[in-house]
């Protein structure tokens, strides 16, 4: 058995083969439902993850400026143009507000996005995430003073660690990379097998397919016990973050 464009490539057997179906209804029906919907809530949560920081980074140390440097007179203008001159305080915003909307548009569906729905999806996200930036800016065209600028990097900070807990908690990254290594064992253990059949006798095969068989339902009971050390380790570190915290405050 030989394919025309790599001679050496040994063909494909027929999805009606047992052994090949029931590799192919875990990935289908299973593994990667469960990484596409995992893998759009960890993109999500990561992506306003790093829009929260950098946003309470910047709003935080403008704050700090203004209170440790008296002669700066940061917010000594409280809009963008008050008639006569421009704030360029605020303009120095651009940079932070230019990051957020390219931070916004990672996960726009490239030329390996082939499902339309899940394209349609990566965009919506993408223009929702960039007019959700535009908020910051837009609020401190009009209302540009030491409060609000201090107001809106309290609720980034908090925003941050909420989303960086949501991901934790519901194990969205970890379930994403857990399904998408399965997926990938599976199928490396389904081209072993074609190729341990493609010169193997009657005898042979039939103790291939119990081997492969026997096989697959290890890698699955991995994944299983893998799934739960994961989901009670997030648990943990969460948890054990938020007492250490909560034990400095009292500090």
């Amino acid at each position: 058995m030989s394919c025309s464009n790599f001679p050496g490539r040994i063909e494909h057997i027929s999805e009606d083969d047992s052994v090949i179906s029931e590799i192919n209804w875990l990935i289908e029906k299973i593994y990667k439902p469960a990484h596409e919907n995992a893998d759009k809530l960890s993109k999500l949560t990561r992506s306003l993850s790093v829009i929260f920081s950098v946003w309470a980074t910047t709003l935080i140390s403008l704050f700090v400026a203004s209170e440790f440097i008296k002669d700066l007179n940061l917010f000594e203008q409280s809009a963008v143009w008050d008639g006569f001159d421009v704030n360029y305080i605020w303009l120095a915003l651009m940079p932070t507000s230019l990051f957020s909307i390219c931070v916004s548009f990672r996960n726009w569906p490239t030329k390996n996005t082939t499902e339309v729905i899940e394209g349609r999806w990566r965009k919506k996200q993408s223009f929702l995430l960039a007019l959700g930036c535009l908020f910051f800016p837009g609020l401190l065209s009009i209302y540009f003073f030491k409060e609000t600028v201090l107001g809106l990097g309290i609720v980034s900070l908090m925003s941050f660690v909420a989303c960086y807990m949501v991901n934790r908690l519901f194990g969205y990254t970890s379930s994403s990379i857990r399904n998408q290594t399965m997926m990938f064992h599976l199928q490396r253990l389904k081209r072993e097998y074609e190729i341990a059949l493609s010169d193997a006798c009657e005898e042979e095969s039939k103790l291939i397919k119990q081997e492969t068989l026997a096989a697959i339902y290890s890698l699955v009971e991995n994944v299983t016990d893998r799934r739960d050390r994961e989901i009670m380790g997030d648990h943990f570190k969460v948890h054990d973050s938020a007492f250490k915290w909560v034990k400095g405050l009292k500090k």
